[in-house]
C-alpha cells in the first residue's frame, strides 16, 4: 500500500507496467510537431519533429541561445503533399 506523502510511490503506482509505459510513449502519428522559435526576437523559424521533442531534441535543434514562441500539431494531409 502506497502512503499519501509518498510521492514516488504513487508515480510508480500510476505508471504501471513497462509495456503501458511503451504504449503510452508512442506518438500516434496523427501529425507532425511544429514548434515555432526564434534567436533574435524578430526572426522566427518553425521546426518540425516527427514525435513530440524533448527539451535535448529543442536544444539540439534550435540552440541554447533560442526561445520557444508555439507549439502545435500540423494536419496529416498538410504534410503528405511535401
Amino acid at each position: 500500500m502506497v502512503g499519501a506523502t509518498d510521492f514516488i510511490g504513487l508515480v510508480r503506482a500510476r505508471a504501471g507496467t513497462s509495456a503501458e509505459r511503451q504504449t503510452a510513449a508512442t506518438w500516434p502519428g496523427g501529425g507532425r510537431i511544429a514548434v515555432l522559435v526564434t534567436r533574435d526576437g524578430t526572426n522566427m523559424e518553425e521546426l518540425l519533429f516527427e514525435r513530440p521533442p524533448t527539451l535535448a531534441d529543442l536544444l539540439a535543434r534550435a540552440g541554447a541561445d533560442s526561445y520557444v514562441l508555439g507549439i502545435g500539431v500540423t494536419d496529416r494531409m498538410q504534410h503528405a503533399a511535401e
